[in-house]
């Protein structure tokens, strides 16, 4: 963590150890956005965003415009391997390449397009690379040569079916981003069953599993795009049978969302888990599981 990062992170630490708390460290850009919050409202950055999210987190009755919620959706069983294909069309289509031009050596991972998935996970591979590879120059046009030469290296790596030192780093790192897509998907399946089990959002579900399955236009048009059509129109003419947010309970929308209470895991070391959705997953994941069960077995767990 550089000393600029240390000296706000502390700064925030003194001003509001709950929201220091809340956030990593090494995160800049957030630590900044509390900092500023606190310099511009005068008030603590826990106190104004559990305010405002409480208020506001999730809702879309109170709002004036009527909502109609669509998710194109399918298994994961389906979704896992396509998002495995759509990485490595990215990747022949020249992601590297991209990449490569907003590449600095021991850059900010947590700031602007570095923070994105298919970038950051190129960092060690290209580091080591341009290390070895690249050449010094002395003008920007023998500096613009160079950068072409290393792309078109990069890129002979990547359709090269050659298994060396630069392919294996290469494949390592587009496996990661594999998977971190993956993850993605998973989190954002989360977020919007979230919405409607505690927020009420009506949201609508278009199976595209078969469409992604077969590839073909027709199989799109029949799976996704009539049955779309068909839940728009009834939005608009209002013959929908339930109101945007109707099925939420008045008990679900008084839920507030404890976003800053800290809890401690002490069978999994002391894990500390910020807020109450992660705490719930950790407890629901299956190395936690597995911790429980061994320490009741062997009669260390105090229930």
């Amino acid at each position: 963590m550089s000393k600029d990062y240390d000296c706000a992170y502390n700064r925030l630490k003194d001003i509001d150890p709950v929201a220091a708390n809340r956030i990593h460290p090494n995160n800049g850009r957030k630590i900044n956005q509390y900092l500023n919050l606190y310099a511009r409202f005068g008030v603590i950055p826990s106190k104004l965003l559990q305010e405002k999210t409480v208020e506001n987190w999730g809702q879309v009755d109170n709002s004036r415009y009527d909502f109609c919620f669509l998710c194109v959706n399918a298994s994961l069983t389906t979704l896992d391997p396509f998002v495995d294909r759509r990485v490595d069309h990215m990747v022949d289509a020249g992601l590297l390449k991209e990449v490569l031009d907003i590449y600095t050596t021991n850059a900010d991972y947590t700031k602007g397009l570095r923070q994105a998935i298919g970038v950051r996970e190129f960092e060690s591979f290209l580091r080591c690379y341009i290390l070895e590879h690249q050449k010094p120059c002395s003008e920007s046009h023998d500096q613009t040569l160079n950068d072409q030469i290393l792309k078109q290296n990069i890129q002979h790596i990547v359709d090269s079916p050659d298994e060396n030192e630069w392919k294996a780093l290469l494949t390592e790192a587009i496996q990661q981003v594999k998977l971190n897509t993956r993850r993605l998907v998973r989190r954002q399946r989360r977020r919007l069953n979230r919405l409607q089990m505690l927020y009420g959002w009506n949201i609508h579900y278009v199976d595209a599993t078969k469409s992604i399955i077969s590839g073909a236009d027709d199989i799109w048009a029949v799976e996704v795009v009539k049955p779309s059509i068909g839940i728009i129109k009834s939005f608009l003419t209002e013959e929908s049978s339930t109101e945007i947010g109707s099925n939420a309970s008045e008990e679900m929308k008084m839920i507030q969302k404890d976003l800053w209470t800290q809890h401690v895991c002490e069978a999994c070391g002391n894990k500390v888990l910020r807020g109450v959705h992660e705490w719930e997953q950790h407890r629901q994941g299956r190395g936690h599981r597995k911790r429980i069960s061994r320490l009741k077995k062997s009669g260390s767990l105090c229930l």
